[in-house]
């Protein structure tokens, strides 16, 4: 059994960010951050588009940021896109006007990020946490810890070590996310959030271009069990109806968001964890809908 000063769970930004060469950081596979893309060839694509409100995560980005003009359009009535999305004024949803952008995909400068760890990494799906003993064990590994970061979703973490009876004071709500590489009349930089009953559609951006055409994400929020063949003909079906998408669609990419909002007092589940000197980091491990700053000033 290998020992370890610290141990993350999950291989997001955070974790390696902050683990050291004695550190191990363990997950089920390398892409599973939002952040790693979708690979292209020699390239990649990115998952969500980012925007950021400020200058932030030089670590990351170095001083490859550009500022860029968002405009947010409400296709159809208000009230129907905060039955959707809830409250945007305070979401990066709804944020408008002069924000800033990476020159390129994120997943280059992540996988840049990755390809630098010093750390050790194991990926290998986790059969048991053991808080008491200090100990994470997968199908393929074993390592005792010191200290433990999680940056997997807290709700994960909690079944894995025991504690089942405390995801009940969490919630949170999926969506499915499609990205399309077509034409459109609307700018490089726009989100259209969308008001229409009957619509699967809460808000699609248009971010950026590519060599093929414009790069168009399009998210709805899940409220009943479908397959994917079937959200990803909604919507397409929805997005030429509304016009957001002209001509052929050149390349399509899509992914469930299991944890797409989360909420719920979590008071309790920290003191617990805490308990166990478990520290809790990153937006889906402290279960906090923090930004990218947030994460990496």
């Amino acid at each position: 059994m290998r020992k370890a000063r610290r141990v993350f769970l999950g291989n997001s930004l955070t974790a390696n960010l902050l683990a050291r060469e004695d550190d191990v950081i363990v997950d089920f596979w390398e892409g599973g951050s939002d952040l790693y893309g979708w690979s292209l060839g020699s390239t990649c694509l990115d998952r969500v588009p980012i925007f950021l409100r400020r200058s932030c995560c030089h670590q990351l980005f170095g001083n490859a940021l550009r500022d860029v003009d968002v405009e947010v359009v409400i296709e159809g009535f208000e009230d129907i896109v905060v039955e959707k999305l809830g409250d945007i004024s305070r979401s990066f949803i709804g944020f408008s006007g002069r924000m800033l952008t990476p020159e390129y995909p994120v997943c280059t400068y992540y996988r840049k990020l990755l390809s630098k760890s010093k750390s050790t990494k194991v990926f290998s799906p986790i059969a048991k946490v053991s808080l008491q003993s200090k100990c994470v064990k997968t199908y393929h590994y074993e390592v005792e810890y010191e200290e433990l970061v999680n940056t997997l979703p807290l709700y994960y973490l909690l079944s894995k070590s025991g504690l089942s009876e405390l995801a009940s004071h969490l919630t949170y709500s999926s969506a499915y996310a499609l990205l399309i590489i077509s034409n459109t009349k609307l700018g490089e930089y726009t989100k259209i959030l969308i008001g229409h009953k009957g619509y699967s559609l809460g808000y699609v951006v248009v971010y950026g271009k590519h060599p093929l055409g414009k790069l168009i994400y399009a998210f709805a929020p899940l409220e009943k069990d479908l397959l994917k063949a079937e959200l990803t003909n909604q919507a397409v079906v929805e997005l030429k109806r509304l016009k957001l998408i002209e001509g052929p669609i050149k390349l399509m990419r899509s992914f469930f968001i299991k944890y797409f909002k989360m909420g719920g007092d979590i008071s309790e589940v920290r003191r617990a964890l805490k308990n166990y000197g478990v520290t809790l980091a990153g937006r889906y491990g402290s279960w906090t809908d923090i930004s990218l700053c947030d994460i990496c000033p």
